[in-house]
């Protein structure tokens, strides 16, 4: 099945274009046109507008064409690119742009070194940013979570502008605020004891927030969870009841067992820091790389690959396995436990969640992949536990052998074999 991603921001264009009478920009002096405004603007979602000093510029959009099989995911991209001509009228701070024949009209609201605000012919208001490959944006929502520094002082942030912070030898937290200059990207910390700390954020993700402090020094957080993860991470992790690893701790004697490759299984000791890193002993060393647990649960394990050669670190690979039940019996219940929540499994290439809801009504399933959400039909056989899904024209066929109303195990078999598969929880 095949999604096309266009930009919103290119439809805009387009609906601005069209029925817009085009006229010569041969004669037109291109004006006084502002020095902040040469530069390559990011409108988001892929798609770049670039003003040259001489009146020229380039528009470029970026279509991605994927594909989810169910399975698998694989994606192409696009890149159109559009030359036009510009003009600046001082008096009125509009931008006059020239592209294949027609003619938009900009109206500029702000322009400072890193941010355009301009309003279209229809009155809306859109704002570019400065080119996001060489200085992305800040997600400041991203914030909103428990940070540990390399120190091990730990930071609170919640989404209201209050939270706490820990120094390493405090037994308790005290309450701080803070604010956000999204201009400058300027974090203002305050304290209880009025001490003011004032933080530049270089980068911010889901799981690192890497800052610049007072005195220009760069520090790295990364987000905190409590040591008691460790005491989730034993037991055996695979997907459909065939195990991958397993962590154990035998009378404080803590190894990893892996069971698939080449030498499989082999069993090597392990030990972790208050990064929620794991480290391998092996070849009579403590590995430079590590396994950076991102999260841990009854259910699910959450890993990212580091490796090291001493001076680079490289991220190498991601995984998410799930928690294999003792018992891990192949029951299949009644059908009717395949609705309700919606059911939650993991790319195998790079542990990113997608998820699947069935829906009785409509005899249909919603499947969400890397932000694509489908709808196509499926059918169930009670008695074979055959579970079909159609998509396109196509059909992809299962066999549930487990099916509780947590646990729910897809099969494809080959000669009888189980050749692969896909497991889903209720989490």
């Amino acid at each position: 099945m095949r999604v096309l991603k266009l930009t919103s921001t290119l439809m805009l264009l387009m609906l601005i274009l069209i029925g817009v009478s085009s006229c010569s920009n041969e004669d037109e002096n291109i004006g006084n046109i502002p020095s902040q405004l040469i530069k390559t603007w990011y409108m988001g979602e892929g798609t770049y507008i670039t003003f040259n000093a001489d009146g020229t510029g380039v528009y470029t959009e970026t279509d991605e064409i994927s594909t989810a099989k169910l399975m698998r995911r694989t994606g192409t991209r696009t890149t159109d690119t559009y030359s036009f001509t510009y003009s600046y009228e001082e008096s009125t701070q509009t931008l006059t742009i020239h592209i294949d024949g027609d003619v938009m009209r900009w109206t500029i609201v702000t322009l400072t070194d890193d941010t355009l605000k301009i309003k279209d012919e229809e009155g809306e208001l859109i704002t570019l940013k400065k080119d996001a490959t060489s200085e992305p944006d800040i997600d400041i929502t991203l914030l909103y979570n428990t940070w540990i520094s390399e120190t091990q002082d730990i930071y609170t942030f919640n989404n209201d502008g209050n939270g706490t912070y820990k120094a390493k030898e405090e037994t308790s937290a005290n309450d701080i605020t803070y604010e956000y200059d999204e201009a400058n990207k300027q974090l203002t910390l305050h304290r209880v004891n009025g001490k003011v700390v004032r933080w530049t954020i270089l980068s911010l993700t889901n799981d690192t927030l890497k800052v610049k402090d007072n005195d220009g020094q760069e520090l790295t957080l990364t987000v905190y969870t409590n040591t008691a993860w460790i005491e989730l991470l034993y037991g055996k992790w695979g997907f459909l009841g065939k195990p991958s690893i397993e962590f154990t701790n035998k009378e404080g004697n803590r190894l990893c067992t892996v069971y698939e490759g080449e030498e499989a299984p082999y069993t090597v000791a392990f030990k972790y820091d208050a990064y929620n890193r794991i480290y391998f002993f092996e070849n009579e060393s403590w590995s430079g790389g590590f396994w950076q647990v991102k999260q841990v649960t009854q259910d699910i394990l959450s890993i990212d690959v580091f490796s090291s050669d001493g001076e680079n670190l490289t991220k190498e690979s991601s995984m998410t396995l799930f928690r294999i039940p003792e018992p891990d019996e192949l029951v299949v219940g009644d059908d009717s436990l395949l609705y309700g929540d919606e059911w939650t499994s993991f790319s195998y290439d790079d542990g990113s969640p997608i998820t699947l809801q069935f829906r009785q009504n409509f005899s249909d399933v919603i499947w969400t992949e890397g932000g694509d959400k489908m709808t196509f039909n499926y059918t169930y056989n009670s008695d074979s536990h055959e579970l079909v899904f159609t998509v396109d024209g196509e059909t992809e066929a299962f066999k549930i052998i487990k099916l509780t109303d947590h646990v729910m195990y897809l099969a494809i078999y080959e000669n009888g074999v189980l050749a692969d598969g896909m497991e889903f929880r209720k989490l």
